[in-house]
């Protein structure tokens, strides 16, 4: 069977502000012929209605991709499937912000969804956050790239359009997926590891979706497991993730990924990576970006935020063709975020302050 599991939960940097609501949204949807399509999206920080956002952009996605899937799967009508979606979502957040009087920035969000047939997947990506897929070889890998902005907190959101957008398609057979927010993303990716030969965590995310650990062949174990990760999340032992946090995890419960010789188990060496990490930042001059794995030709990375009064990029109309000619690329800002764990938190803070203060010289 394929099953699943989602979360999302108000982290404690929102729930200490008065009036702090979750900005996160999440939804998994089972289709008629079997496959599952599911959405998270983040909405930014600094946007007034960004939790109104988000759940908008997650909703109208998986409405319009419920209501015209294909009966068969083909990769590229799928993916051309999720970029009118997007594009849908992008007219929703417009719609809203006019019905109500607000600017469109204020309904900023980033958006990822994923369509899954237990054995292939394709996807949609903006912001930061992204997709981690387990294969029946039990190699894992990041589908998405997290869009970081000049510093680490800005990101791209879904009105930067159809630029910053990102479609694709799993290489290899998958047997499991995690989508998260950058909350708890951050943490499975974690910037020390961006250069590395595997940018996974692999001894973290593990538990929630190898099914040779997490024990899940029925409805009622989805919901337990559920369970048990929100009492994780919600738990001393993730108070470092101080934003909020969303996680889905999808599963073919009839693949039993192969266990990996001891070696791809082993954990990352953090001394050492922490040290190659200030060798490039100092002796070498890199930025943040640059030391991080994030920098590159996106244009996320490059442009300015755009700011709320000025004139917004405006979606395509049903026919799929702009009401503008130029469509500027922008970005989102975030609110500051504190996130790791108990193994990574001495050298994550520590590294992450040389980094800033490199960033700043």
């Amino acid at each position: 069977m394929l099953g699943y599991y989602k979360m999302s939960m108000i982290g404690t940097a929102h729930q200490a502000k008065e009036g702090g609501v979750c900005q996160d949204a999440s939804d998994v949807i089972v289709l008629k012929n079997g496959w599952i399509a599911a959405a998270i999206a983040d909405g930014l920080g600094s946007a007034k209605q960004s939790e109104n956002g988000a759940a908008a952009a997650v909703k109208a996605v998986l409405s319009f991709v419920d209501g015209n899937y294909p009966k068969l799967w083909h990769e590229e009508s799928l993916i051309s499937l999720l970029r009118v979606a997007f594009h849908k979502a992008w007219n929703t957040t417009a719609a809203l912000s006019e019905e109500n009087g607000d600017e469109i920035c204020d309904y900023d969000t980033t958006l990822t969804a994923v369509l899954y047939n237990g054995t292939n997947a394709v996807y949609g990506h903006v912001g930061d956050g992204g997709i981690i897929a387990l294969s029946s070889y039990g190699e894992y890998s990041v589908l998405t790239k997290a869009q970081k902005g000049e510093a680490f907190n800005e990101t791209s959101p879904l009105r930067a359009g159809p630029d910053s957008w990102t479609f694709g398609a799993a290489n290899e057979d998958v047997c499991a997926l995690v989508m998260m927010t950058d909350g708890i993303f951050d943490i499975a990716c974690p910037w020390l590891l961006a250069k590395s030969a595997q940018p996974v965590y692999v001894n973290y995310i593990r538990p929630f979706m190898d099914i040779n650990i997490l024990k899940v062949s029925s409805p009622e174990d989805f919901e337990h497991a559920q369970a048990e990760i929100m009492e994780f999340f919600g738990s001393p032992d993730s108070r470092q993730i101080t934003d909020d946090k969303t996680i889905v995890g999808i599963i073919n419960t009839e693949v039993t990924p192969e266990v990996r010789p001891e070696s791809y188990y082993e954990e990352p060496d953090w001394e050492a990576l922490a040290r190659e990490h200030r060798e490039r930042l100092y002796d070498r001059g890199e930025t943040m970006q640059e030391s991080s794995g994030l920098s590159g030709s996106s244009p996320q990375q490059t442009d300015a935020v755009a700011e709320c009064g000025k004139k917004d990029p405006e979606p395509l109309n049903d026919s799929g063709q702009s009401n503008e000619s130029e469509k500027p690329k922008t970005s989102g800002a975030r609110e500051p975020l504190e996130t790791g764990k108990k193994l990574l938190k001495k050298l994550f803070h520590k590294s992450r302050k040389e980094a800033e203060e490199s960033d700043r010289m």
